[in-house]
């Protein structure tokens, strides 16, 4: 009998301390999901940057150097918010449009997904893409998506 209910109160403890690893796991996911991270384009060692905060300034690639111009966070509603510019996102405005920080509202315009491949898909249209080489200051703007074009392709840096 006393046995039975040492097995009993093993049995629960193994419960208990496995919920709590689950739980912490869990939450080691998201906590690391909603930080900052670099978007380094898969062209070379040049991340999406905004130099300025002002509304509509064009969203550029520059060397990749850790700083919040270059630092974004993924929000619940799938927008791209600068930490240099809190409440700023980036916008365009169709496909084909070049990329901008504009106020963060609901719009399609700010809606983005990191896919598997790399590619940074808009709601609006297009994936987010390097309009020509790796020049410091080169533009970003949407194109039709193009599986394996690396002006298209970025990796997610924390």
């Amino acid at each position: 009998m006393r046995e039975s209910r040492l097995r009993g109160g093993v049995r629960r403890a193994l419960v208990i301390v496995g919920v709590a690893l689950a739980v912490a796991v869990l939450n080691t996911g998201v906590a690391s999901a909603d930080g900052a991270v670099q978007l380094k384009s898969r062209l070379g060692d040049v991340c999406l940057d905004a130099p300025t905060g002002s509304w509509l300034s064009p969203v550029v690639i520059n060397p990749c150097n850790g700083t919040d111009f270059q630092r974004w966070k993924l929000t619940a509603d799938r927008q791209l918010e600068s930490v240099a510019f809190p409440g700023e996102c980036l916008n365009v405005h169709g496909e084909s449009w070049w990329a901008h920080l504009q106020s963060c509202i609901d719009w399609i315009s700010q809606q983005w997904t990191i896919q598997p491949n790399g590619q940074v898909t808009s709601d609006f249209g297009g994936c987010l893409a390097v309009l020509g080489g790796p020049a410091p200051g080169t533009w970003v703007s949407t194109r039709s998506c193009n599986p394996g074009a690396p002006d298209q392709e970025w990796d997610s840096v924390p």
